[in-house]
């Protein structure tokens, strides 16, 4: 906190045309013209104190010409890096705490840190990549974002199934976009800054993908004629062992009659390196070990998720998630009485 209070400068990458133009916006909300300067003459000519607009000659300071685009990437530039300093600061915190209890009483502290999920930053020039197109089934609203979204700007519908398919679609898209995304990053803050964004991207999209498929799960069961009897904990579908008896005992069939035993298993896998990502900050763990038996990590090693592994979270949720919507629309022709048997 200190280091905050005393300034903290944020490195922004400046991203230019093929002619090292700048792009820039008129700040004058009766124009909003969309210009370009070249950038060495931006930083030599132009002073902060007073900019001009070349289509209405409106006045105003020399920081108030970033696009929507640009503002929103310095936004979330500015408050990765921050994040990542505060991070720092706390997961030192803890182990400090934690070293200096004494050892052998009867009261026992500890201090433990659970980091919130990364602020990504994905520089203007690569977010088109990522954009991705919605209609509303109920009012036919058509609009854009870049990754899922969640609700019609018009009517507020949220579909369960709509919204899944679409986090699965804007992570595959995420996936593709990887090269782009990381040429755009080396262009303007070099490789580690590009290697590091790739990374975070990954990471993202498995935990987002398990998340997804939680949101789609609890959903769906609610459809189910005898849902209201069962009782469902909370974070129930985070557990896949516990979530499939529950299906079993309101349908009938549980996963395992919607996936092959090997996807089942490696469905597992992703779920646990989901909660490492969440929790964990990545470190393997001896509990993580145990539940997936997985041979390719030692207890503290960092989580490498690679691009096939995404891409194979994303078909196998994908896949449940359309065989429980299969049961749920089986079980709404079946009087109750044939179901409960």
């Amino acid at each position: 906190m200190k280091r905050i209070e005393r300034g903290v400068q944020v490195p922004i990458q400046v991203h230019l045309d093929d002619d090292g133009q700048l792009d820039r916006r008129c700040p004058s909300k009766a124009c909003q013209a969309d210009f370009k300067v070249l950038l060495e003459d931006w930083k030599a000519k132009v002073r902060d104190e007073v900019a001009y607009c070349p289509i209405c000659r409106y006045e105003s300071k020399g920081t108030d010409w970033n696009t929507p685009a640009q503002r929103e990437y310095i936004r979330k530039a500015a408050l990765s890096h921050v994040q990542e300093v505060v991070r720092g600061a706390l997961r030192e915190d803890s182990s400090r705490f934690n070293a200096q209890q004494p050892r052998g009483g009867f009261i026992k502290l500890s201090l433990s840190y659970r980091p919130g999920s990364p602020i990504i930053a994905v520089p203007p020039t690569a977010a088109d990549c990522l954009r991705q197109h919605f209609a509303c089934e109920v009012c036919g609203c058509r609009y854009s974002s870049v990754g899922a979204a969640f609700f019609c700007p018009a009517c507020g519908h949220n579909s369960a199934s709509t919204t899944f398919l679409k986090a699965v679609e804007s992570v595959r898209t995420s996936v593709t976009a990887l090269s782009a995304i990381k040429d755009a990053v080396r262009a303007g803050a070099g490789d580690d800054a590009a290697t590091d964004t790739v990374r975070q991207i990954l990471e993202n999209g498995l935990v987002k993908l398990v998340a997804s498929f939680q949101r789609f799960a609890e959903a769906t069961f609610q459809g189910l004629p005898n849902a209201a009897s069962i009782k469902v904990r909370k974070n129930l579908f985070q557990n896949l062992a516990e979530s499939s008896t529950v299906w079993r005992s309101a349908t009938g069939k549980g996963y395992d009659d919607l996936l092959s035993a090997s996807e089942l298993a490696a469905l597992g896998v992703f779920f646990q390196q989901r909660h490492l990502l969440a929790h964990r900050e990545g470190l393997v763990d001896q509990v993580y070990v145990d539940k997936t038996q997985d041979k390719t990590y030692k207890v503290g090693q960092k989580l490498v998720v690679r691009e096939t592994a995404v891409i194979q979270l994303a078909d196998l949720v994908e896949q449940l998630a359309m065989g429980l919507k299969t049961l749920v629309a089986a079980s709404s022709t079946v009087p109750p009485s044939a179901t409960s048997s």
